[in-house]
């Protein structure tokens, strides 16, 4: 492990400290302060966790400890945003410290630990984490399970007394997850010094974004550049193979930036790059998003027939970009099941009215030269008291309410609204029920379940 002796022996000590003061009988509060010490001692000299530190075994480092190791490896490896890598960490240490009481090996810690801290208000929270584990076991449905507690319940499964590979390899013959088996996939590659930089922040996509620069490379460097960058590529060939005439397959990179030409290449490029970033986050909520991004993009086709193909995507995933940075999601089950039956937790309406929202919305649009968009969003995110709309915010109104009313089943009064205002302004009059016909046969909308990393 390589860290600072001097506040790695403290954090050892604290813990061992507190497992010499708690017991069985200790109370909830009493255990909830002392793993927020521990989980802060954890914190306060966090380095990068690596492959290599986790996978040989660390005997004179305690069990629970060693967990608390894998589960900020594993924290690293799915990008989670840092409120929730605090919570994790947090909810680990209270299951360390359960752990840490018992004679005998614990099967089910963080069960155990969310039954001590339920009746505590301000661990609802991590309660809420610790009380999701061991999913499998338990055969709960993929879109009730959270990617937090998946997580803590891995790294509950394994041992520093073992053989690694040994484990995993249990493991795996084990599950009857996809999702868990996706969890486990960093954990069997190569082993690495060091993880990649975290694009975990909105900043680090506006630090390390190339799209200005590829935009001024001519043919020849761009394909050579995007050949070297298969992840890059794969956007371009894709729109490539829907815009030939013969509706092939495009595997050439220099014939794609042929077929797309270089007036439609940025939006083009934009959309690979930012298609690339979102992907690396590993969101389990993925298909969600990209699903109601495909539907919002033909919305926008439909309402403004004039915008091209690339620049109806790009737009859409630049409204949909900030729903990947909520940190509610990262940590929410797909579906909640309440007392009036089950309700989706995927909720894009309330997530546009953050304060993020909007200025992330407007920085994307800068950064991939969609300036003439800006007054649009901001009349639709924030309007004021008889503020007249021009016909892109109307569109983009109408495009963003079909979208939430066919996809997440939202009211279709705003739409309504905005219909009746265009028949206002001297438009043909189109019900609601046949615009969503359209845009249901344009998209061919599903609500993905299967949640994937």
């Amino acid at each position: 492990m390589q860290t600072d002796p001097g506040p790695w022996q403290r954090y050892q000590q604290l813990y061992q400290h507190c497992a010499s003061q708690a017991d069985t009988t200790a109370t909830a509060e009493a255990l909830y302060k002392t793993a927020i010490r521990l989980s802060k001692q954890r914190e306060a000299f966090d380095t990068a966790v690596t492959y290599d530190s986790i996978s040989q075994p660390i005997h004179q480092l305690p069990a629970p400890l060693w967990r608390i190791e894998v589960l900020l490896y594993l924290a690293s490896c799915y990008q989670l945003h840092p409120l929730n890598r605090r919570l994790l960490l947090l909810a680990g240490c209270c299951s360390a410290l359960v752990s840490a009481v018992q004679t005998e090996p614990l099967p089910y810690a963080a069960l155990t630990a969310a039954r001590q801290l339920k009746s505590l208000p301000q661990a609802a929270s991590v309660v809420k984490v610790l009380s999701g584990c061991y999913a499998t076991e338990r055969k709960q449905a993929q879109w009730q399970q959270t990617l937090l507690s998946l997580l803590l319940t891995q790294s509950e499964y394994l041992s520093n007394r073992s053989e690694w590979q040994g484990q995993l390899a249990t493991r795996l013959m084990l599950s009857q997850s996809d999702y868990e088996l996706d969890i486990l996939h960093p954990l069997l590659q190569q082993p690495v010094t060091e993880l990649t930089p975290q694009p975990d922040t909105f900043a680090h996509l506006l630090q390390y974004s190339r799209f200005s620069e590829l935009c001024q490379y001519d043919n020849k460097a761009l394909e050579h550049y995007l050949t070297t960058s298969p992840e890059r590529a794969a956007p371009l060939l894709a729109l490539a193979s829907q815009l030939n005439r013969q509706q092939q397959s495009v595997q050439s990179v220099k014939l794609a930036i042929g077929i797309i030409g270089r007036d439609a290449l940025p939006a083009a490029l934009a959309l690979a790059e930012l298609q690339h970033y979102l992907s690396a986050l590993h969101h389990p909520w993925q298909d969600v998003f990209s699903q109601f991004c495909h539907v919002l993009a033909q919305a926008l086709q439909l309402f403004i027939p004039k915008l091209q193909s690339a620049d109806s995507r790009l737009l859409a995933l630049c409204c949909c970009a900030p729903l990947w940075l909520n940190p509610l999601y990262q940590r929410a089950a797909l579906v909640n099941r309440t007392t009036t039956g089950y309700q989706s937790a995927f909720t894009p309406a309330l997530n546009c009215q953050s304060e993020t929202y909007l200025p992330q919305l407007i920085e994307l649009l800068q950064l991939y030269q969609l300036d003439h968009y800006t007054a649009a969003v901001t009349a639709w995110l924030q309007p004021s008291a008889g503020q007249r709309l021009t016909a892109v915010a109307v569109n983009l109104q109408l495009a963003w309410h079909s979208s939430l009313v066919l996809y997440c089943a939202t009211s279709a009064h705003p739409l309504n609204t905005l219909l009746s205002k265009t028949v206002a302004a001297g438009k043909t009059a189109v019900t609601a029920e046949i615009w969503l016909q359209q845009l249901a046969q344009r998209s061919q909308c599903y609500y993905p379940i299967s949640l994937k990393l």
